[in-house]
């Protein structure tokens, strides 16, 4: 259909951009990290090896800071032209964010990566509530993969190639041209999209803190909203705890380039994509959705543990990715991020589905801050242990951890769901 479409491109788009934008930034001021003052891509010395920190840090924090404002504007104003508006903000600012990367400017392209991440806080609620406004519930699981599938599809090839042009010839040129050529698709899809009048007019409240929780009650109210809101906030922990922790382990553990970093990245988006698709396709048939997302967490945490034993012993010699020591790596790495895609779908499209249709954007919008608080404590997490002295294949354990904490809270609610159910139909 073509409204799918439309916001499938503009979303697509969006997160190729950015993802391009921050993997360059990371690539660009690691490599950069003994650089003297003046030169290109400095950024205070020691703290450029803090850079995936800095950089996921500068992109969710804005993300969890304007969620709840943007969820009711997105209930307030038409969603259409709130997408619209969004997208041309965003053009401007990849347009800016590509000059400061062509100029070698470090600390103003963090900063312009936090904007960013405020226009991701504000467009994020629109595209989620535009989802279930469009889209029945039947087809909504679908939809959802369709849409996951193709935004890890982008994540893939913005990660790959914004780390990878960064150091060719003229690559610097090249991405930034990637960047403002991606905002500007982005936005021409964006001002085809369908008119989708708001659900009211409820003024706006400023107190963030007493909206916060007005709304995380709304959602703690309705069953299938907030414990899979805080499943899918889980997934975007993982991420960034990734993001911000595989410059080093690529550098110290393995002994690869910036190069290798970037299409290692590439490929663990890959794997969370193909893992959507797979959801996407599954979800529809199943009886209950969220007992495959138990599994495919099992199954990640079995893969992590499995390049815990691989990586354990840092290498030494040349680190190939395409290579006879790279493929197995790899391999773990789509395996361990294509059961993260499974488990994050289910979760997504319960609620969206079962969110009120009068405040489904101010649901989003929690969520969406779920999601930038969650991601912005995996990004501390990852420096956290790594200057607490956990080695780069140890982080692995602790995302394994992690994973199993996750896994003992499902099966607690499912038990706490059946008994529930048993003791009503006994009565």
């Amino acid at each position: 259909m073509p409204r799918f479409w439309m916001l499938f491109g503009a979303q697509v788009f969006g997160a190729f951009a950015d993802n391009a934008l921050r993997n360059a930034t990371i690539v660009a001021i690691i490599a950069a990290a003994t650089v003297s003052v003046g030169e290109d891509f400095y950024f205070f010395g020691d703290l450029a090896n803090e850079a995936g920190t800095i950089v996921s840090i500068g992109f969710t924090l804005p993300i969890f800071a304007f969620a709840m404002i943007s969820g009711q504007m997105a209930d307030r104003v038409p969603r259409h032209v709130m997408a619209r508006r969004l997208k041309f903000l965003e053009l401007i600012l990849m347009s800016l964010a590509a000059l400061w990367f062509f100029l070698g400017q470090a600390l103003p392209l963090v900063l312009t990566l936090a904007l960013m991440g405020a226009q991701t806080a504000f467009f994020q609620p629109v595209r989620f509530a535009l989802m279930p406004q469009y889209f029945p519930p039947s087809r909504l699981a679908r939809a959802n993969g369709i849409m996951q599938a193709g935004t890890f599809i982008a994540i893939v090839t913005g990660l790959g190639l914004g780390g990878y042009y960064f150091e060719v010839e003229n690559g610097r040129m090249i991405v930034s041209a990637m960047l403002v050529g991606a905002a500007v698709i982005g936005w021409l899809l964006a001002i085809r999209l369908p008119e989708a009048p708001p659900p009211g007019r409820e003024p706006i409240n400023w107190n963030i803190p007493a909206v916060a929780w007005r709304y995380f009650r709304e959602a703690g109210k309705t069953p299938g909203v907030l414990w899979p809101i805080l499943a899918n906030g889980y997934f975007w922990l993982v991420g960034a705890f990734l993001l911000a922790h595989m410059p080093i382990f690529m550098r110290d553990q393995l002994g690869g380039t910036n190069q290798d970093y970037a299409l290692l990245n590439a490929f663990f988006a890959l794997g969370a994509g193909l893992g959507s698709i797979i959801a996407g396709v599954l979800a529809p048939k199943l009886k209950e959705p969220k007992q495959m997302s138990a599994v495919a967490l099992m199954v990640g945490m079995a893969a992590l543990i499995g390049v815990y034993f691989y990586t354990r012993v840092p290498f030494t010699g040349e680190f190939q990715l395409f290579g006879p020591a790279g493929y197995p790596l790899m391999t773990l790495f789509i395996i361990s991020s294509a059961a993260n895609g499974v488990f994050a779908v289910p979760m997504l499209a319960s609620f969206q589905a079962n969110a009120p249709k009068a405040i489904s954007a101010r649901i989003m919008g929690v969520a969406n801050m779920t999601n930038g608080l969650f991601a912005t404590v995996g990004a501390i997490l990852a420096s956290v242990f790594r200057n607490a002295g956990i080695d780069p294949a140890q982080m692995f354990l602790v995302m394994v951890a992690m994973g199993g904490s996750v896994l003992m809270i499902m099966f607690w609610r499912f038990r706490m769901f059946r008994g529930q159910h048993v003791g009503a139909e006994g009565t």
